[in-house]
């Protein structure tokens, strides 16, 4: 991907989150999202994944991720199982004037996010551990901690932000991340904000 550009179709889905380097496995059901998917596969297997931020108005958040279909699955029943993975995220430009049913945007990539600069000396996975252990009793979420606990301290950060069940505008603060350290500082703070909060959450 080496253009500042690009022409993608958007899957606008809340409380999906994808990271650069991260992988969402998707079941796509709809129809028109499975001729997003066939579009997807007959040009280069690119998707966004963006948000709404007015879902009434249609209005999506302008920073979403590119990701690429890495496996697909058809199902008996006319679904695709597919896994994006997380390539670079967007800033949307336009959205494109055209007769299919699924919307497609002309893109800037941004090329700045920084995923590989993470400062470990200032990383306390034992702070992190014991929030996201907290966070998980009390919003009753059963998770392999033990697999959890063999994951690399970066893929552990972007695993965590991408699985926890966040508010729409909490996930779309860690997408809007400008780096690796900054995305774990979300991340402790929004733990941090929901351990403290009387609300829970559930994972879908």
């Amino acid at each position: 991907m080496s253009n500042d550009q690009l022409t993608i179709p958007i899957f606008p889905l809340n409380g999906a989150l994808l990271l650069p380097n991260g992988n969402l496995p998707l079941n796509i059901f709809e129809d028109r999202y499975l001729d997003m998917v066939n579009y997807s596969l007959s040009k280069n297997k690119y998707i966004g994944m963006a948000q709404f931020q007015n879902q009434k108005e249609n209005i999506l958040y302008s920073t979403g991720c590119i990701g690429k279909i890495t496996n697909f699955v058809e199902t008996d029943d006319n679904r695709y199982l597919i896994n994006l993975f997380g390539v670079k995220k967007f800033n949307i430009i336009e959205e494109i004037k055209q007769e299919k049913s699924f919307r497609i945007f002309n893109v800037k990539i941004d090329n700045n996010y920084d995923s590989d600069n993470f400062n470990e000396n200032n990383f306390d996975r034992n702070s992190l551990i014991n929030k996201i252990k907290f966070f998980f009793k009390k919003n009753n979420i059963s998770v392999n901690m033990d697999e959890l606990q063999t994951i690399e301290n970066k893929q552990l950060i972007s695993t965590l932000s991408m699985i926890c069940p966040f508010e729409i505008n909490e996930k779309q603060m860690l997408l809007e991340s400008k780096n690796i350290n900054e995305l774990n500082e979300t991340l402790l703070a929004l733990l941090e904000f929901n351990n403290k909060s009387d609300k829970s959450r559930t994972i879908n």
